[in-house]
């Protein structure tokens, strides 16, 4: 810590600051990404399946998550990952789709009409909409990802 003239001590400033306090990531414990994993996948849960228009598309939504982890169990074990390395993954990704709906309702709806209907009828085509919820996913693709770099690598 430096010395000012009139002798007081001043708050540490500049990158060496930025790197000590607010780059490092958070230790985060095996129970609690747990809590993490359960609380995101619920929250995914409650996003996606009050949006979808038809029970079949709330039936394959609602498998998303059993699919993911059977998915990452495989490739955590034929790649030696730690099981808090799987629920990081798992976690930030789900929370990336989560975030990629939150407030776009009808236009997830005009995106699962347009898959439900791929001759692609002049009533289920909305070009604005589908723009629109590829953005959001994108942001929150991004944010998601450097928030598990963050996590990850930021120690």
């Amino acid at each position: 810590m430096a010395i000012a003239v009139d002798g007081r001590p001043t708050p540490p400033t500049g990158p060496a600051w930025v790197r000590e306090r607010i780059l490092h990531a958070p230790h985060i414990s095996e129970n609690v990404w747990w809590v993490i994993t359960v609380v995101t996948t619920a929250l995914f849960l409650a996003v996606w399946l009050p949006i979808l228009p038809s029970a079949k598309a709330r039936s394959k939504v609602s498998l998303v998550p059993l699919l993911g982890v059977c998915f990452l169990s495989t490739m955590g074990k034929l790649r030696g990952h730690d099981l808090t390395t799987l629920l990081s993954i798992y976690s930030t990704v789900v929370l990336a789709f989560t975030l990629g709906a939150v407030g776009r309702r009808a236009d997830v709806r005009i995106a699962v009409r347009q898959g439900e209907d791929p001759l692609g009828t002049p009533a289920s085509q909305s070009e604005p909409a589908t723009r629109r919820l590829t953005i959001q996913y994108l942001a929150s693709l991004a944010v998601s990802f450097a928030l598990y770099a963050w996590l990850k690598w930021g120690q």
